[in-house]
């Protein structure tokens, strides 16, 4: 008997397809972690590193992080004052919104605090980023932010002026015809600005954990109730920080609808995802070193590691 021919669909993905069980066993760790915590920050995340991330995760062994799948979380925390696993979780779900995730830690909440405030690591700007600093390379040979300073790869020269730099090979190195502006302090960078950014060596997005609110379940001075949430301020840097991740999720919204690698930021706006259809927290981390080791391939020139 001869084979069919008909047409056959290929699955390309490399995210294996989550069952009801994974659900239900992922439900069943968010609220055992609940119970056992007699804290739990709600975070907001600025500038997201699938490797920043993991090493918070490290620092913070004997407690518990969850970060994706909000919708799952908010329903196994509890939603109302009838479902919540504990007095007042239900308040910390409705606030599960946007790009955040939780802390589940026995630390108090001056220790926490402290940690947040210290905690930053620095990466390359993505394209939505705000720039930090006015990059204005002047007219020569075109020197990268390095130590100490050196002049870029030959080879990169063509992808310069793809760029839009106005560049010339000379004597075996890249060299500015003319003034050349990359960014100016407090603009939106574009793609092309940040990968010119890149390609310089300039560093101008900061990784940081951005405390919001916290629920102590043994209450707080001057309020006695069970299950208290307790807002944090929030500083002006920070909040433009908190800003300017929401730029990026939005600017990256086209290329995900287009069939492109999604961003992480959009991967984090589980508002948006049915529940059938939402991935855990390990996928979510497997799609974002896809875009990581993307961004590290991208037009860098041979024998330079980011």
């Amino acid at each position: 008997m001869a084979r069919t021919k008909r047409a056959k669909v290929v699955s390309l993905t490399k995210t294996k397809a989550k069952t009801r069980e994974n659900k239900e066993n992922f439900v069943e760790n968010v609220r055992e972690a609940a119970n056992q915590y007699a804290y739990i920050w709600i975070f907001a995340v600025s500038n997201m590193r699938n490797a920043y991330l993991g090493e918070v995760r490290r620092l913070w062994t004997g407690s518990k992080i969850f970060f994706g799948k909000l919708r799952v979380i908010a329903k196994a925390l509890g939603e109302t004052t009838e479902e919540e696993i504990r007095p007042g979780l239900g308040q910390v779900s409705q606030r599960l919104r946007g790009n955040v995730g939780l802390l589940m830690t026995d630390s108090p909440p001056a220790e926490v605090l402290d940690w947040c405030n210290d905690y930053r690591r620095i990466e390359f700007a993505r394209m939505g980023n705000r720039a930090t600093e006015t990059i204005i390379l002047p007219p020569g040979p075109i020197y990268c932010r390095s130590n100490p300073p050196e002049t870029l790869p030959h080879n990169l020269e063509p992808q310069l002026r793809a760029l839009g730099m106005p560049t010339q090979l000379k004597r075996g190195e890249p060299t500015l015809l003319e003034e050349f502006t990359v960014c100016r302090k407090g603009e939106k960078l574009s793609a092309e600005k940040a990968q010119i950014l890149k390609h310089l060596f300039v560093q101008m997005a900061h990784f940081r954990l951005i405390p919001l609110a916290y629920w102590s379940a043994v209450g707080v001075p001057g309020q006695h109730d069970e299950g208290a949430v307790v807002d944090v301020p929030v500083s002006n840097e920070d909040r433009e920080l908190i800003e300017s991740s929401r730029s990026t999720t939005t600017m990256s919204d086209e290329p995900r609808k287009s069939g492109g690698l999604r961003n992480e930021a959009n991967d984090m706006e589980d508002a948006q995802v049915d529940d059938d259809d939402e991935d855990d927290d390990e996928d979510m981390h497997d799609e974002m070193d896809d875009i990581e080791e993307r961004d590290k391939a991208m037009m860098l020139p041979e024998g330079m590691k980011l």
